[in-house]
Order: C-alpha cells, then sequence, then structure tokens
C-alpha cells in the first residue's frame, strides 16, 4: 500500500515541472510583443508626411492688387504669409456711459503688406492713435461686449485705417490685449 501511496504525488509533480517550464517561455513571448508594440509608437514617422517644399510658379503674386510680401510662399489653397507687424502700444480710453465710469485697455498689431509700407504706417501713427481713442470714447460698454463688439469695433477701425493710410497698405488688424473695467 505504501507504494499505492507514493505514485499519485509523483504524477503530481510532473505536471507541475512542465507548467514552470512554460512560464519563461510566455514572459519572453511578452517581452518581445511588448518591445515590438513600443517600437512602432516610437520610430519616426513616416518621410511621406513631410510637405513637399513649394514650387516657384506657385509663389509668385497672382497680380489682382496684392503687395510685393501679400502672397510670397503660398501654394494653391494655402493662406497667404503674413507681412510685418507694426505694434501699437495699449490705449486706455473712458468709455461713453451716463451712469458710471467705464475704461477700455485695448492694444493692437497693424499687419502691412510690406517693410515700405510698415515705414508709412509708422510715419501717421499720431493720426492712427487719434482715430483710435476717439472710436473709443464714442462708444458704450453694450456696443464693445462679446466676439460681436470686438468684429465691429475691428471692422470700424479697419475702414478708419484706410482713410489714414490709403491704398490698401493695412492687411489686417489684431487685438493682442483687450480689457474692460
Amino acid at each position: 500500500m505504501a507504494q499505492n501511496e507514493e505514485a499519485p504525488p509523483v504524477a503530481a509533480a510532473a505536471p507541475k515541472a512542465s507548467a514552470n517550464k512554460l512560464v519563461p517561455i510566455i514572459l519572453g513571448v511578452n517581452v518581445l510583443m511588448m518591445g515590438a508594440v513600443l517600437f512602432m509608437v516610437m520610430r519616426k514617422p513616416a518621410a511621406a508626411a513631410v510637405p513637399a517644399p513649394v514650387s516657384v510658379e506657385a509663389s509668385a503674386p497672382s497680380g489682382h492688387g496684392e503687395g510685393a510680401g501679400a502672397g510670397a510662399g503660398t501654394g494653391p489653397g494655402h493662406a497667404p504669409a503674413p507681412g510685418p507687424v507694426l505694434k501699437l502700444e495699449n490705449f486706455v480710453i473712458q468709455l461713453r456711459g451716463v451712469d458710471q465710469d467705464r475704461y477700455v485697455r485695448v492694444a493692437f498689431d497693424v499687419e502691412v503688406t510690406s517693410d515700405a509700407d510698415k515705414d508709412v504706417v509708422q510715419a501717421r501713427l499720431p493720426q492712427i492713435r487719434d482715430s483710435v481713442i476717439t472710436y473709443f470714447s464714442d462708444r458704450t460698454l453694450d456696443e464693445l461686449r462679446g466676439s460681436e463688439g470686438i468684429e465691429r469695433t475691428k471692422v470700424a477701425l479697419m475702414k478708419r485705417l484706410d482713410e489714414i493710410v490709403p491704398n490698401r497698405r493695412v492687411h489686417a488688424l489684431y487685438v493682442t490685449d483687450f480689457i474692460i473695467q
């Protein structure tokens, strides 16, 4: 009987030994798979993702009244390259109001079409500052609120800039600071 009792523990030990041999194999396969996934994720993007350079013919200005630098570096379907930018200092202006004093602090960047136009606009800065101050001093708080108020302001100021500096030298007006107190 003693022999029969010892046989089952030996048989049970045999499957345990084969399971111990599979653990390193499974771990090895998992490490290799994780390494392959990491390699695929970390490798550099394909060369096809790099944009092709723009040809000279595509970057030539169309001649439809654009300035010298307005269409440079653009291809079909691309936005024009930004022109030189002139920063206007902060304006602090009292708004028109009945019940209490309100002030607006605003700053702008003016994009022009060329460096020559930048010099022309810079020579007219006193007139531009005067026009901005008179525009805001006639506005109420309700007229300036929200994105629609800012858009109306930009359109009105662009119209005033076109009167001060004619021939479409000012390409765009960007609000860089806008606080109402």
